[in-house]
């Protein structure tokens, strides 16, 4: 990189505080550096989990909508990872959180297995129907197939209609798909309008979910940050020292330095029993000082950082 090291093309005061501050931790420099030079792709190709009419399509087709972007189904959430790291799509569109059933928690077990950075966010409003094959009845149904974050916010209904089992499946539009080449008139799927006209389904009941707001939080993946003035929330993980008080002080170097903390979520590490990873969403960007101390001293702390992405929040 020249002369300069891992700090071409980075301002001289941000040079100097990254220079204090990640002194033994080059990998987070070099993740920075990168975000800042990189360009959005022309006409990118675009990978969702699942197949026409899922949420995940509409997540991707709504976030690129101006990009000409070309939308890829796949199988399952690890299979976008996947790709994304083989270089077959330029980014990836995973769904992470729920407002209603709460944390899609394999996608963050997947952001630690995979390389990828989060680039952006999008909001789906999600409203699920009760779908059939024509001439299905609700009281004749005896099995209804769907995403488990899809069932988890229908409980209501489900309730009510004890009669009918629920059957996991991998994603919501696929479990419509599966529903109509069934043609089994005591099968039922939970899924969108979208889905219903994918796969020539009737709605048998429509917004059974409990939750009138009910929203999907869709996180966009690229294989390198991107990183520019607009971005305004960060995601990280950590872990730290198994000892009394060790994530009070890491969470209030973030309070010190004037940084919102919009989210926490822990996942445990696999190899240690009751020790865990830390995932933190806080607002703020990469090219400001006091995220840069913060972070400094989260990293001076935690046993193991990776920030995730510098991204516009949705």
């Amino acid at each position: 990189m020249g002369e300069e090291g891992p700090y071409y093309n980075i301002g001289e005061n941000l040079k100097i505080s990254i220079e204090n501050l990640y002194e033994h931790n080059k990998h987070v420099l070099k993740a920075i550096e990168e975000g800042m030079n990189d360009r959005a792709k022309v006409n990118p190709i675009v990978g969702y989990q699942g197949v026409a009419g899922s949420f995940g399509q509409e997540a991707a087709m709504t976030y690129f909508k101006e990009n000409d972007a070309t939308l890829v189904a796949h199988e399952e959430f690890e299979d976008v990872f996947e790709a994304l790291e083989k270089g077959t799509i330029d980014y990836g569109v995973v769904p992470i959180e729920n407002s209603s059933a709460g944390d899609v928690l394999e996608i963050y077990d997947l952001m630690l297995k995979h390389n990828a950075y989060i680039i952006g966010e999008e909001i789906i409003k999600v409203e699920h129907n009760l779908l059939g094959i024509k001439g299905a009845k609700i009281e004749a149904l005896t099995e209804v197939y769907s995403h488990p974050q899809a069932l988890s916010q229908c409980k209501g209904f489900l309730r009510a209609h004890r009669y009918i089992e629920e059957k996991p499946y991998l994603n919501t539009a696929m479990a419509s798909q599966f529903v109509a080449e069934a043609k089994d008139r005591t099968k039922a799927s939970i899924g969108s309008n979208r889905a219903a006209e994918a796969y020539g389904l009737e709605i048998l009941k429509s917004n059974i979910h409990f939750n009138d707001t009910n929203c999907t939080r869709f996180i966009v993946l690229a294989k390198n940050m991107a990183i520019s003035k607009k971005c305004d929330k960060i995601s990280v993980v950590f872990t730290t020292s198994h000892t009394s008080g060790a994530l009070y002080n890491i969470l209030g170097h973030f309070a010190y330095n004037g940084l919102n903390l919009l989210k926490i979520q822990s996942r445990p590490l696999q190899e240690k029993t009751w020790h865990y990873f830390f995932f933190v969403d806080l607002e703020g960007n990469l090219q400001d000082a006091n995220v840069l101390i913060g972070l400094g001293k989260l990293e001076e702390q935690s046993k193991y950082l990776k920030i995730l992405g510098n991204y516009k929040q949705a």
